[in-house]
């Protein structure tokens, strides 16, 4: 079979050469090409899927530092490292989802990364009215055959401050396969419209209190209909603040990587920034800063 043929690729914003991007690739250079139909499904479901955002050699860049975060290689300190779907106490064996906050933080030369940059463009094309900036990011690993790495029903305004305190709550949210991810590894689900009313649904605390576990679990209605958003190795979905979704666990043999980044109105993060806000779980400051978010046996 003759291999893929190339086109020549722009210089990367540093002055680095790229190698060619595959014929096909929505890019140029640093730039993703978001389609019109990927503009209305984010704005009208909520979610969208943005296939090929890196290439094969990007993904495995990333994936080498991703992969030490993981080992334990680069410390993170205190419940920026823990499981999210457990109680922060939980041994390190124990985990089902690995769930490290702030990587770029902990891990500077991670930082402007291409994801990064090409997140960047795409959150300038969906608001370029309004300025954006990188809020947070997150890696996430569902470990095999753990049938309980879920993150339940929610909204993510569940979690951040709420519109009194930042009354822009304009969002996008990456979440980029560095494995493949479908049903059985436990890909991303949600109901399409859900955030069209930007209300926020009654949520509830899966612990006694944050200090005790920091998921959420949203109510569901009879009339919600539920979607998988399944993307291959390299591409990424993309959300918005108030859809709700969800991802159930991993019963397949391989793992579930995912490398979250969050764009949010510049001004809005500096209030965040203001209030004490920084989605570091070892902050005093939290979800149960700004919302009442009783604990419950409620499951969805």
């Amino acid at each position: 079979r003759s291999a893929p043929r190339l086109r020549r690729s722009a210089l990367r914003s540093s002055g680095r050469l790229l190698r060619p991007l595959p014929v096909g690739m929505p890019r140029e250079g640093d730039k993703y090409v978001v389609t019109d139909a990927q503009k209305r499904d984010f704005f009208e479901k909520g979610l969208a899927t943005l296939d090929n955002l890196l290439t094969e050699e990007e993904v495995a860049e990333i994936e080498a530092v991703y992969n030490r975060f993981m080992s334990r290689e680069i410390h993170v300190p205190g419940k920026d490292f823990c499981d999210m779907s457990k109680p922060f106490d939980t041994k390190f064996e124990d985990y089902s989802i690995i769930n490290c906050m702030l990587p770029t933080k902990y891990h500077p030369p991670l930082e402007g990364n291409i994801y990064e940059r090409l997140a960047a463009t795409v959150a300038a094309q969906l608001f370029p009215d309004t300025p954006m900036a990188k809020d947070y990011d997150q890696l996430l690993n569902k470990r095999p055959g753990k049938a309980d790495a879920v993150f339940g029903w929610h909204q993510d305004m569940a979690y951040w401050p709420n519109t009194k305190m930042t009354p822009l709550t304009t969002t996008v949210t990456f979440s980029l396969a560095i494995d493949s991810t479908s049903e059985a590894s436990g890909c991303l689900r949600y109901v399409p419209g859900s955030g069209k009313p930007k209300t926020l649904r009654p949520h509830h605390a899966l612990g006694s209190s944050r200090d005790d576990a920091h998921a959420l679990q949203a109510e569901m209605y009879d009339t919600d209909e539920v979607v998988l958003a399944p993307v291959p190795r390299g591409s990424v979905t993309i959300h918005d603040e108030w859809v709700v979704h969800r991802s159930d666990g991993n019963t397949s043999s391989g793992e579930c990587r995912t490398y979250v980044i969050a764009y949010r109105a510049d001004e809005t993060i500096k209030l965040e920034r203001a209030a004490g806000f920084t989605h570091s779980l070892n902050d005093r400051v939290g979800w149960d800063t700004f919302h009442t978010h009783h604990s419950s046996d409620y499951r969805p």
